[in-house]
Formats: structure tokens, sequence, C-alpha cells
């Protein structure tokens, strides 16, 4: 393994032009980290996009290349001819459609190594999938056990073919704490609960604003802060106004400032009905925070209940603001499992361990 030659990899991610996730910021890290490990990454995404922006900031090799559709079979041609310039050694595809299109122009071109990879569960047990991630492909790789056992439980996948890579983080403390009481205009003897990601039905922050509600019933002083963007923002800033916690319930926009925001927080929420392996939660543990997440897929693989945060059912409300008021009535608490959290991602969740082990792989 010390001796491994270099290679030539290409990640090939086909998402939408103005969508960005966990996946996308799963391949940037995996791929900066392989390239400063002296392989040449490339990364192939649509031009225009929030991929290549991001790609762009990282100093990544990038291709802009796009795949429209799983019937796209024109841009076969093209893709073999890129492979062969390239002398590809491995092939990483992000999208189902990147597989069915993308991998099957790498296997006709003889690519060593072909991998999907699956950072939430986007297969279920259906013929369609059958021919094309069994046979244009050498193996899948996923960021959780969950989704690894659910797939071999359709009974098709060659034994040894899926492969468990945690996602990592990278550990820093150089991010500067925010004065959240000024930036959002919050009280200043309040308890600060935080939450990040997409604002789509799958994160589950409709719950958080029943949990404003209970606080404002119970006069805590709790005031609740998420960060991301999306196709609910309307609905949930209408939701938490019909629910009268518009002054406890806060919407701050997609933010590159997530890792001065969790040095001045007291807990972190991660309210999810489906998860991969969330990185919003790794990466507040990460910072030290106390956390509550719900025990959907790779969550209950990162949270050990009890110690480095809480664990609560998927859709209850009830439980994730019982869990809130046990930590915020205990400082003592918090800390140990800020410290404890830390600890955990520092074992076990670095990004360079992920690159580490994809590297093997």
């Amino acid at each position: 393994f010390a001796s491994v030659k270099k290679m030539n990899i290409l990640f090939l991610n086909s998402l939408g032009r103005s969508k960005w996730g966990g996946g996308e910021k799963w391949m940037i890290a995996a791929a900066k980290g392989l390239s400063e490990k002296g392989h040449r990454v490339t990364i192939a995404c649509q031009p225009g996009s929030v991929i290549e922006q991001k790609v762009l900031t990282a100093g990544i090799d990038i291709w802009s290349f796009s795949i429209s559709a799983d019937i796209a079979w024109w841009k076969i041609p093209i893709l073999k001819r890129f492979f062969a310039k390239k002398q590809l050694d491995a092939l990483i595809c992000c999208q189902n459609k990147d597989v069915k299109i993308g991998a099957k122009a790498a296997r006709a071109a003889g690519v060593k190594a072909i991998f999907a990879r699956q950072g939430i569960q986007n297969l279920s047990n259906k013929r369609r999938y059958i021919k094309p991630f069994t046979q244009y492909i050498d193996g899948i790789i996923t960021n959780t056990n969950s989704i690894k056992t659910q797939y071999e439980s359709f009974g098709w996948f060659p034994q040894n073919f899926i492969h468990v890579i945690y996602n990592g983080v990278e550990l820093t403390d150089r991010a500067e704490r925010i004065n959240l009481f000024e930036k959002y205009n919050l009280p200043t003897d309040c308890q600060i609960i935080f939450s990040a990601g997409r604002l789509d039905h799958q994160k589950g922050f409709d719950l958080l604003i029943e949990v404003a509600q209970k606080a404002k019933e119970t006069n805590k002083k709790w005031q609740i802060l998420i960060a991301g963007d999306g196709k609910l923002l309307q609905n949930l800033q209408e939701k938490a106004k019909e629910a009268r916690v518009e002054k406890i319930f806060h919407l701050i926009g997609f933010t590159d400032t997530v890792a001065s925001i969790l040095k001045s927080v007291d807990v972190f929420v991660l309210p999810s009905r489906y998860e991969g392996m969330p990185n919003a939660l790794l990466e507040a543990m990460a910072a030290g925070v106390a956390n509550i997440a719900t025990s959907v897929n790779g969550a209950p693989e990162l949270v050990v209940e009890g110690e480095t945060g809480y664990l609560v059912e998927s859709e209850n409300a009830t439980q994730i603001y019982q869990r809130l008021d046990t930590i915020l009535c205990d400082k003592k608490l918090r800390k140990s499992m800020g410290r404890k959290s830390q600890e955990r991602v520092r074992d076990q969740f670095t990004n360079e361990k992920m690159v580490e082990n994809l590297e093997k792989l």
C-alpha cells in the first residue's frame, strides 16, 4: 500500500446546475485529498453549475460535461475518447445516470476500476438496476453499514461488492466565533439551537417548528437557527408564522460561516427523516457541540447514545424537545458530550482517514 502507483482518476457527477449537497462535498474533499497524495484527479460536471464553482475554488482539474438523462447513449463515444486520452485508471460515478451511461462507456474503454458512490439509498430492489449496477461497475462505495446491509439484502450483488467508507470532516480551529446575538438580533439571555441543510422534506425542519411551539408554551428561552436554502423556504416561513413562533424559529439562509456559527451555539439538532452519513452532524461533532439526531441510517453509526449526543425517533418532535430540555438544563453534560463528540470524530471520521481508505480501495 505504501508504494501505491499514481493513478488517473475521474469523478463523474451529472447533478443539476443549481444543486449541491453532502455527496458533492464528499466528492471534492475526496478529489482534493487524492490530488494531494499525487494522483491525477479530474471532476466532470455540468458547465455553469454550483459544483463547477466549488471545483474551481478547490483547484481541482475540471472537465465540463453533462449527462442529461439515463438514455443519453450519444454521450458514450465522447466519454470513451476522453477516457482513452486520459489513460484513465479509475472512475467514480456520483449519480445513477452516471453509472448507466458513464460506467458503460468506461467498461467498453477498458477502465480498470469503476465504482458507484451511494451517499444515500438511491437503489431499490428493482430489475432495472441489476444490469448497470452489477455488469458496468466493479463495486459500490457507500458511507454507512445500514445502506450496505439494505443493498446486500437484494440478493443480486456479488460478494464483497459493497464497500463502506465513512465520510470525513476537516478538523480545524481556525474559524472565528460569531456574535450570533448581534448578527441575528437574539435576546442576550437565550440558548441557541442550531441546524443546517437543504430546506427539503427529507431534513425534517418542520419538526423544529413544533419544538419551537413547545418551547414557547413552556417559556423556554430558546432560539432556533437553521442555515440552508431550498424549495421549502416559503412553506417553512408560512408554517412558522401560523404557529406564531417566527420570533423563535429563524431561517438564516445559505452561509459559508457554519464553522464559526458552531463555535457560538449551545446544541446542534439533526431532525432528518432519512440520511446517509450526515455531514452537518459530523461537522457539529467535530466542532465539539452537543447534539441530538434522529436515529436514521448513518446517524446511529456516528452518535454514541448518551455519550456524544442523543438519538431520537424520526418524526418525533416531542422527543427532540425533551432531549433539548435535558441538554440545555445541564451545562456539564453539554461540555462532556461536545468533548466526546470531538474525540470520536478525531478517531474515526477525519478527511485523512476517508481519503486513505478510498485510496486503498
